[in-house]
């Protein structure tokens, strides 16, 4: 991962700990294993933010928040990758986590015209939620894994070429 350009990114953490509505939360900002740009921190900060941006749940970012600090991951990378679930990328996300959901449960896919005219609220929270939330889960628990080993893997693969890139200038520096 190119270590620079996250960091040119990426606010600084002493700017994120001035502001003032995070002055309660100032003794787990100061936690300096969340700010780390290293292959740990930012693979279980991808496991993280992919993992909470599809739950169906309001408050994504206080939960990536909470957990980035639990698992000492890279608290702006796991806030960033929740946005993966926007308003635009919201329906796709949460109509497959849906479909997935009322596969796995046994129930049927419920069309949009038939929750019009039953009304939205006892429609939405039985037989829309559950299984939009059972879908996301396991979603999650697929791809948090497949994007914390992902990441790994092309830590891994970076640090390998610039190893290489190393030795290639080295030898040549000897022969010369």
């Amino acid at each position: 991962m190119p270590r620079r350009t996250l960091q040119k990114w990426l606010p600084h953490p002493d700017h994120i700990r001035q502001l003032p509505a995070l002055h309660r939360f100032g003794h787990w900002l100061h936690e300096p294993g969340i700010w780390h740009l290293n292959r740990r921190s930012v693979a279980r900060a991808f496991a993280i933010g992919l993992f909470v941006a599809l739950l169906p749940i309001p408050g994504q970012m206080p939960l990536a928040a909470l957990a980035a600090i639990f698992f000492t991951a890279n608290l702006p990378i796991a806030l960033a990758l929740v946005w993966l679930s926007n308003p635009f990328t919201m329906p796709v996300i949460f109509y497959g986590t849906y479909w997935l959901g009322a596969q796995l449960s046994g129930r049927s896919v419920i069309a949009f015209e038939t929750i019009q005219q039953n009304g939205w609220g006892s429609t939405l929270l039985l037989d829309l939620y559950w299984p939009t939330f059972l879908g996301g889960v396991l979603c999650g628990l697929v791809l948090a894994p497949l994007g914390y080993f992902l990441i790994s893997g092309l830590y891994h693969w970076r640090m390998r070429l610039n190893r290489r890139r190393r030795n290639r200038l080295r030898q040549q520096r000897r022969g010369e």
